[in-house]
């Protein structure tokens, strides 16, 4: 006799970039037995003019040829939750009319800081559309109650994770230590504040990689340290594996909170160097685990104390490993399916 399992169908929304969340996110509710489906906002529209367009043109135009598609993808699948990453294309006046759809729920996870007035990170559109979601995910703490003021109807706090698909240790070669290896390595994309944070360090054997570093200062010693490519998978796991420092900036608008590198560099095994911050403290035992720094001159410090002492980081690292072991997008789509559990049974 065969039964009929009936799997819970969610869609997830945004871009699914190489390495991305959203792909990370799509493999955990997958292995909780969910039924995936994705809204992909790079098969309407290019993801570099998204990005160019984000806060000029979005609310008219483009904005209405994805929230028209991503309407008709909802109603066409007809799923029980719906799960936003970030939303930066999502009007109010969609989510309104979503609301009206019987059994569907809603919830939003913002990777960025939705009140950064930086217009690459956040937007009206976002904020305006807060109140709407049904259950609102954040990483910081620290953001909760600019969240609940902003009309949020239910808040929580969902940290970052680590894909073990993605973020794993290996073994490297010889010639893969002299093709990925540097004393020090930062891996991320250009922007103003991480250039600032690096400069500081040119004197040191350090290596950058990521996008965008083309921008950097004509003057600027930092260009002969960018490697001119960004590293994902199996190459992250490389760079923290044949380096001896990797660096982790926690930008200004991730607050006392942490980042998604927070738990990426220990699962790779990278030996963690990041800024001193209260959530990170809350994962990690300081000195045991991890290495920490407020300041340029304790960074500096910090660098020299641990640059040349092999044993002491390989200790670190493997305790590091240890700690975040729960801590992975598997358990955080748990977390979500728990609260949309227990939403259903309070209608």
């Amino acid at each position: 006799m065969w039964v009929e399992i009936n799997f819970m169908k969610i869609l997830i929304t945004g871009q699914f970039l190489k390495g991305s969340l959203e792909a990370s996110y799509c493999d955990a509710f997958n292995a909780n037995g969910c039924e995936v489906y994705r809204f992909n906002v790079s098969d309407y529209v290019n993801p570099l003019l998204l990005n160019r367009l984000a806060n000029k043109f979005l609310n008219s135009y483009v904005q209405n040829i994805l929230n028209k598609y991503f309407k008709k993808r909802i109603y066409e699948i007809r799923p029980e939750l719906v799960f936003v990453i970030k939303g930066e294309f999502i009007s109010p006046e969609t989510l309104k009319e979503l609301k009206k759809t019987k059994h569907l729920k809603i919830f939003n996870f913002n990777p960025d800081n939705p009140f950064n007035e930086n217009k690459a990170a956040s937007s009206d559109l976002i904020r305006n559309s807060i109140q709407y979601y049904d259950a609102y995910f954040i990483w910081g703490k620290f953001l909760i109650p600019a969240l609940i003021k902003a009309g949020a109807k239910h808040v929580e706090y969902l940290p970052f994770a680590y894909d073990p698909e993605l973020h794993y240790p290996l073994q490297v070669s010889e010639h893969e230590i002299k093709k990925y290896g540097n004393d020090i390595a930062f891996i991320g994309s250009w922007d103003k504040e991480r250039e600032e944070f690096l400069e500081s360090l040119t004197n040191f054997d350090l290596a950058i990689w990521g996008n965008g570093w083309q921008k950097l200062k004509w003057n600027s010693k930092l260009k002969s340290k960018w490697k001119k490519k960004d590293v994902i998978g199996e190459e992250f796991s490389k760079v923290c594996n044949s380096s001896k420092i990797v660096l982790n900036h926690i930008r200004a608008q991730n607050g006392n909170a942490h980042n998604m590198k927070t738990f990426e560099i220990p699962a790779c095994n990278g030996f963690m160097l990041t800024k001193r911050t209260e959530e990170q403290g809350e994962f990690f035992e300081e000195g045991k685990e991890i290495a920490c720094f407020s300041t340029p001159v304790e960074l500096d410090a910090m660098i020299r104390k641990y640059v040349n002492n092999d044993s002491i980081r390989n200790q670190i690292k493997i305790n590091a490993r240890k700690k975040i072991q729960p801590h992975t997008y598997f358990e955080r789509a748990k977390k979500i399916l728990d609260l949309y559990e227990n939403l259903k049974k309070s209608l």
